[in-house]
């Protein structure tokens, strides 16, 4: 009896220590392609392919996502940390307040856009911040 108890209790204990490969956290594919993106022609004479562009892109982490962005002939990249809110999320770009700006952040469930960094030409430059954190109790 009490050998059964201990190996029903090792069964138990082990069966529930998650592996790498049953993690959530964990993308088991990749998407090469864009996930999100926001785009615009820039208004140069010279230059008519010139464009000011974000790009979201997966990573294996499921809340890490790489956004890629350019204007003119200026690229940068940035690591996106996306909040464990507690319901799934759907990362998205929204347009900002003129052609030349956009938002990257989420979708709640009530398809509520959630703010999380802007991105922004200013003195033909190419910046970007963050505007908001999210946390969770």
């Amino acid at each position: 009896m009490a050998r059964t108890f201990v190996l029903l209790s090792a069964l138990f204990l082990f069966g529930c220590v998650g592996s790498p490969e049953t993690n959530p956290d964990v993308r088991t594919t990749v998407n090469p392609n864009p996930i999100a993106t926001y785009s615009r022609k820039v208004d140069d004479p010279l230059n008519k392919d010139w464009t000011f562009f974000v790009r979201l892109y997966e990573t294996p982490q499921k809340r890490e996502y790489i956004a890629r962005f350019g204007y003119e002939e200026m690229r940068d990249t940035d690591l996106v940390h996306f909040p464990d809110m507690g319901y799934p999320i759907r990362p998205a770009v929204l347009k900002g307040p003129d052609s030349l700006s956009c938002y990257i952040g989420f979708l709640d469930p009530h398809d509520q856009f959630m703010y999380l960094k802007a991105v922004w030409v200013e003195r033909d430059g190419l910046h970007h911040r963050t505007v908001r954190k999210y946390t969770t109790q």
